[in-house]
């Protein structure tokens, strides 16, 4: 069922935009970014293809102005700004910013997994990609600590190490309802993944 929204013809171009790019997302959750059109996407949004084009310029613009819009690494990077106490509370701060977002966002995960080819073309003329962005964030993140000596390995990897954990327990909890780490509360499973990134399993 298309769910269309009405032509509002006071609204402002930040409204519009706004209209349009949220019917993006609708139409992409249930054809994928392939099966999207931009007759659709502006049947939905109650606006003309001439007035999507007129904010967006292509159909792949439209798409990366889509990812940028709703991945969250604003949000990401005005939280990290402000961490400057506790390492483990911190993390934990980041951690949960990112499970709601990525909890958020499974139907664009989703259709970004299953067609990755197709994103190679969408993505070719720009350097910017959703988790390139999100990992430049935490990367910056880890970089302070390990120049307050808090830290210590490759800014980058621990980056990608812990966004990889935290990207897992969003998607695996719907894999794993019944298991003890993914059937618990997030908060418990997030500050568990920072124990273990910060102090590891090995006993000492």
């Amino acid at each position: 069922m298309i769910v269309t929204h009405p032509t509002v013809r006071s609204a402002s171009p930040e409204e519009t935009r706004e209209r349009i790019l949220a019917a993006a997302r609708e139409v992409i959750g249930r054809k994928g970014k392939r099966g999207a059109t931009t007759r659709e996407i502006a049947e939905v949004a109650g606006v003309n293809e001439a007035t999507l084009f007129r904010h967006f310029g292509t159909k792949e613009a439209l798409l990366v102005a889509c990812a940028q819009h709703f991945c969250g690494y604003v949000q990401l990077a005005d939280v990290a700004a402000q961490l400057t106490g506790d390492l483990g509370e911190d993390l934990f701060v980041l951690a949960r910013t990112m499970f709601t977002r990525f909890e958020s966002l499974q139907d664009m995960i989703r259709w970004s997994l299953v067609e990755q080819e197709y994103e190679k073309d969408i993505f070719a003329e720009t350097t910017w990609r959703p988790q390139l962005a999100i990992l430049a964030v935490l990367t910056e993140f880890m970089q302070r600590r390990i120049g307050s000596g808090e830290l210590t390995g490759d800014a980058q990897k621990l980056a990608m190490v812990f966004l990889g954990l935290i990207f897992m327990h969003a998607l695996g909890r719907k894999k794993f309802p019944a298991s003890g780490l993914y059937g618990d509360e997030p908060e418990s499973a997030l500050r568990f993944y920072i124990d273990v990134f910060l102090n590891g399993v090995r006993k000492r």
